[in-house]
């Protein structure tokens, strides 16, 4: 585990001010909140800036809060894996012992897409992540025991795992078995 301000370590205690509480209960409260205040993407035109949502991308984070099951049919660059990087990692800080798995047909994809969560979360301030136990390229474990990996879309590659959230990226891109 990187010890960097970055990413604090499990277990790490900070003072907190009733400005960070509130902070805390918003984002834990309101996806959208945690998203356009906390959520960093990088801009090829402007580079690493928070993200700003246009109505369907808030419309879809909270189908995905509201329905256990949620498919979302949209079209190229909408912006779907970064609405799927917002809302694994919204529930990896916000849940206790949540098991998130993000899939997509290529190795090479899951791990991009796992590279811009991380990004995510190290952008995030100390106070609003939990510190982790474990850091790495494909996963990530938190202090509160929550956790986030990925993988690809072979028949055997999160077989036996339990998962609270299982989101598929590139779905139409993964070979029939």
């Amino acid at each position: 585990v990187s010890q960097s301000r970055y990413v604090p370590i499990a277990g790490a205690q900070y003072e907190f001010t009733a400005d960070m509480i509130e902070e805390l209960r918003r984002c834990k409260n309101d996806i959208i909140y945690f998203a356009e205040n906390f959520f960093y993407i990088v801009s090829t035109d402007d580079g690493k800036q928070k993200i700003k949502l246009y109505e369907a991308q808030k419309r879809m984070l909270l189908n995905m809060v509201n329905n256990r099951f949620s498919v979302n049919l949209a079209s190229r660059q909408s912006g779907k894996s970064t609405l799927l990087t917002i809302f694994v990692l919204w529930m990896a800080c916000f849940n206790d012992d949540h098991r998130a798995a993000i899939v997509a047909n290529k190795e090479s994809t899951a791990i991009n897409i796992f590279k811009r969560v991380r990004m995510a979360y190290e952008q995030l301030p100390n106070y609003i992540k939990p510190g982790v136990k474990d850091y790495g390229k494909t996963g990530m474990t938190l202090g509160n025991d929550s956790s986030i990996l990925v993988s690809t879309t072979t028949a055997t590659s999160i077989r036996g795992d339990s998962l609270s959230t299982l989101a598929i990226d590139e779905v139409a891109f993964i070979e029939s078995h």
